[in-house]
């Protein structure tokens, strides 16, 4: 294919050629004859006089310590933390550090350290498993921490027990008449494990830390039969012995190092006497089927056997340690 050029392209060709043809030439002549040859001033001989061969002239910024912008560490000074006014922006570096600071960081120091200090926590409870008879609780614990995770201790715990309205129900609507008992009081010496650590944030602002533990034991308990016929019988009472298991949560507060929030579930688990079958009312030969040697709480409580019975409770309470500070040490 053959390319042609319009006119006018190539009007601009030759124009475009010429002043290159020209300069090409002018070079390549020389100087003409009878002309100075041109002369080159060089500002720094002039200034500061001739700069030896080799070395590059003092100030220019390129050798390490002969100028101001090598002292403050580079060619060009720089203001790393803000403007040349000298302000300082707000997505600076120290800025951006600050604001990591004061956000929730994952890996941080266990907040209460319970080593070597006593723990008291009062403490109250409701019973949650017995249908019949319903147990408002109040305690106390008392606990050493031989370990940040593991403690021995006391509880002592006081029951008010009573009929639910259920237990009514059932007598009155079915004519049944049920065998209960109440919990008077409870005590037992405890064992207490602590494996669980952990942080819950608070609309990413604020950390509550927690602690979970197991608590096992084992101690006294004293119940109480509640007579069928209240009326006829008196009611007799029973210290047994049993054990404790418990799930326990511990929540502390921010900045008191002497304070802990709890709530668990304890379970005991005891041998109980209850009421005899034929205690009643109805004596009399021939159709009689109760013995009259019961109305005795005493002959009633012998001829009783033991049966196993359990008692839930969930409680909450506050402990106070002592001494009431802390202190982190670090391994050498």
């Amino acid at each position: 294919m053959r390319r042609i050029l319009t006119g006018p392209t190539l009007a601009l060709a030759v124009l475009w050629t010429l002043p290159a043809t020209a300069s090409a030439d002018a070079l390549a002549a020389g100087p003409a004859a009878g002309e100075d040859e041109p002369v080159v001033v060089v500002d720094d001989e002039m200034e500061g006089g001739e700069t030896p061969t080799g070395e590059k002239p003092a100030g220019d910024g390129t050798e390490p310590g002969t100028d101001v912008a090598d002292v403050i560490g580079g060619d060009e000074a720089v203001i790393q933390k803000g403007d040349e006014s000298g302000k300082q922006d707000k997505n600076s570096e120290e800025n951006q550090i600050k604001a990591e600071i004061g956000q929730i960081t994952v890996i941080q120091r266990q907040r209460m350290l319970k080593k070597k200090r006593f723990e008291l926590m009062p403490q109250i409870g409701i019973s949650v498993n017995d249908p019949y008879v319903r147990h408002y609780t109040f305690g106390l614990d008392l606990n050493y921490w031989f370990h940040n995770r593991m403690a021995v201790g006391l509880t002592g715990t006081g029951l008010v027990g009573a009929r639910t309205p259920r237990y009514e129900n059932i007598r009155k609507q079915e004519g049944l008449l049920l065998t209960a008992n109440k919990v008077l009081w409870q005590a037992s010496v405890n064992f207490t494990y602590n494996p669980f650590y952990g942080k819950i944030a608070i609309f990413n602002r604020a950390l509550l830390h927690w602690e979970g533990s197991i608590t096992v034991g084992g101690g006294a308990t004293q119940t109480q039969v509640l007579p069928r016929y209240e009326a006829l019988h008196d009611p007799f009472r029973t210290v047994t012995g049993g054990g404790q298991f418990g799930v326990n949560g511990r929540f502390y507060t921010r900045r008191v190092d002497w304070l802990s929030v709890n709530a668990g579930v304890r379970t005991w688990i005891y041998a109980d006497k209850q009421e005899p079958i034929n205690r009643g009312p109805d004596d009399r030969p021939p159709d009689g089927v109760d013995n009259p040697a019961f109305d005795d709480p005493d002959a009633a409580k012998k001829a009783a056997d033991f049966k196993a019975a359990f008692n839930v409770v969930f409680y909450l309470g506050v402990s106070f340690y002592l001494p009431p500070k802390f202190q982190y040490t670090t391994p050498r």
